[in-house]
C-alpha cells in the first residue's frame, strides 16, 4: 500500500489450480517471492474491506523470467547491481 489509511491492506494469490500460495491479513509492506510451477492464471486478490472508510493504493510489480545483466560482461559475477 502505498497511500490510504494506515497503509494496509489483505492480499491472496492463487494458483491455476485454485491453492492459495500467498496469503496475508492486515500487511503493510511484503514481498513473495514464487517460481510458477503450473501454466496458466494466477489470480490476485486485494481487499480493503475491514476498512471501509479508508481508501487505498496498491502497487504491485511482476518479475518474469530471469533479469538480464545491466552490462554484458558481468553476466558471470555475482554482484549488487540489478535493473
Amino acid at each position: 500500500v502505498i497511500s490510504g489509511g494506515h497503509y494496509d491492506v489483505d492480499c491472496y494469490v492463487e494458483d491455476p489450480n485454485g491453492r492459495t500460495i500467498y496469503k496475508e491479513t492486515k500487511k503493510q509492506y511484503d514481498s513473495f517471492p514464487h517460481r510458477t510451477e503450473v501454466k496458466g492464471v494466477y489470480t490476485f486478490c486485494f481487499s480493503n474491506e475491514f476498512s471501509t472508510f479508508s481508501h487505498k493504493t496498491v502497487y504491485f510489480d511482476f518479475q518474469v523470467g530471469d533479469e538480464p545483466p545491466i552490462l554484458p560482461d558481468m553476466s558471470n559475477r555475482v554482484t549488487a547491481l540489478t535493473q
